[in-house]
C-alpha cells in the first residue's frame, strides 16, 4: 500500500485564474481572450499546459488549447501529493510534442472530439508568466501567453 501512495505522489495538476491571457490558433490566428491556466502531470516529467477561455458562440460554453510535452533535462517536476494537488517548480521549460483544442458546451459536456496536431515548439513557465508557441507541418501555428 506504501509503494502505490509513493507512486500517486507523481501526477496531479495545478490551476489559477489569470491576469492576462490571450491565445491564437489557426485557421483565423485571431486572438481570443482565456482566463485561466492549467498545469496537468499525469507522469513525472510529461507536462501539459492548459489554456482555459470563455466560448465563441452560442453553443460553446468554454474552449481550451493544450500544449502537451516533456520537460527540458534538468527541469523539475511539479510536486504533487497524494489528493492530486500540485505546486510548480519555478521557473521550468516544456518541449512541446502536441497540441489539442477542445470545445465544451455550457453543460461541461464536449463539443465533438479534441483537435489533436502533432507539433514542435516550447513553453516557457516563470512564476509570473507563460508563454507556449508550437507549429506543425503544414505551417499551422499556435501561441498562447498569460501572466499570472
Amino acid at each position: 500500500m506504501v509503494a502505490l501512495a509513493a507512486r500517486a505522489e507523481g501526477y496531479g495538476r495545478w490551476q489559477m485564474e489569470t491576469q492576462t491571457c490571450e491565445l491564437r490558433r489557426p485557421p483565423s490566428r485571431l486572438t481570443q481572450p482565456c482566463s485561466e491556466l492549467r498545469l496537468e502531470q499525469n507522469l513525472e516529467g510529461l507536462l501539459s499546459v492548459r489554456f482555459i477561455a470563455a466560448g465563441q458562440g452560442d453553443l460553446i460554453a468554454r474552449e481550451h488549447l493544450l500544449f502537451a510535452g516533456v520537460l527540458d533535462p534538468d527541469q523539475p517536476a511539479m510536486r504533487c501529493r497524494q489528493d492530486g494537488r500540485c505546486e510548480p517548480q519555478w521557473p521550468t521549460s516544456l518541449v512541446v510534442a502536441s497540441v489539442a483544442d477542445v470545445r465544451f458546451d455550457d453543460r461541461g459536456l464536449a463539443r465533438g472530439l479534441p483537435r489533436t496536431h502533432l507539433a514542435r515548439g516550447r513553453c516557457a513557465l516563470s512564476r509570473r508568466s507563460v508563454r507556449c508557441e508550437a507549429s506543425n507541418r503544414s505551417g499551422e501555428q499556435w501561441l498562447a501567453e498569460a501572466e499570472l
